[in-house]
């Protein structure tokens, strides 16, 4: 089944990166041919997030109380190591690949199944590693930027990369196959990264150009996790809110890892 899946993956990946392999380099503008249709996916996202994603974050966060918050949030932390040990072993980062491990092996057990982060107390840090970064290691062009309906930005390299992670990162599809159960679990996952990102939400909000905003630091981002320093990353010109919301993202990134490790709040 893995070999499957990562021949399907290679196989989109070659059809949606090919006409943006030569375009879009680490250092080169978004390659965006697709920006009126994009425009419009990303307003039905945004209204979906208005009307739905956004008060149930709300609500969750008002219901319950941070200790059950941070605890839930690594949960879902400590589903997304599998991916993230599989990738770095794909990007030959084999003693990062061997701390994931650890990560996931004491978080599991003595972190009473990823409850308690137990794996950053003890020196064995959270990465974050998708297999549309894998894909850039190997070689793979990024493609044209896609506004993709109900999951966001995302590119063609990391679009296809996402039929891969999918067989990895969410473990309750293989301790259980009832519906009910897993829809509920993905719903929660979805509210609870919503609940995480509120404030750089509101910064979102009040852009000039929120979309142009939003497919700006997505893409630097995920060119700062693709290449970690080994290359020059930049987007050319970035306008005067790029820095501000780029910094909140990471606030908020920063803010939830460190109320999991010493139990502060995160509200």
């Amino acid at each position: 089944m893995t070999r499957i899946l990562l021949h399907l993956a290679l196989s989109l990946s070659i059809v949606l990166t090919s006409s943006g392999c030569a375009t879009n380099t680490s250092t080169s503008p978004v390659y965006d041919p697709y920006e009126s249709i994009n425009r419009k996916i990303y307003a039905f996202n945004d209204g979906l997030d208005v009307g739905l994603l956004e008060p149930a974050a709300r609500t969750y966060r008002f219901l319950v109380a941070d200790p059950i918050e941070d605890g839930i949030s690594n949960v879902f932390s400590n589903f997304d190591d599998v991916t993230v040990f599989v990738n770095a072993v794909l990007q030959g980062k084999i003693k990062q690949a061997a701390s994931d491990a650890g990560r996931f092996l004491v978080n599991s057990t003595i972190g009473i199944a990823g409850i308690f982060d137990v794996g950053s107390r003890i020196g064995l840090p959270k990465h974050n590693d998708s297999f549309g970064q894998t894909l850039g290691v190997w070689g793979v062009g990024e493609g044209p930027f896609l506004m993709l309906p109900f999951l966001g930005p995302a590119n063609g390299r990391a679009a296809t990369g996402r039929v891969v992670d999918g067989a990895t990162s969410y473990l309750p599809n293989y301790l259980t196959d009832e519906p009910r159960v897993l829809n509920s679990t993905r719903a929660l996952g979805i509210v609870e990264t919503r609940a995480r990102f509120l404030s750089a939400g509101k910064l979102l909000d009040d852009a000039f150009d929120p979309y142009q905003l939003l497919r700006d630091v997505w893409v630097k981002n995920h060119r700062n996790a693709t290449w970690e320093d080994k290359r020059e990353v930049s987007l050319g010109e970035e306008f005067d809110e790029f820095e501000e919301f780029d910094d909140e993202l990471d606030d908020e990134d920063e803010g939830s890892e460190d109320s999991s490790s010493d139990g502060s709040s995160t509200s």
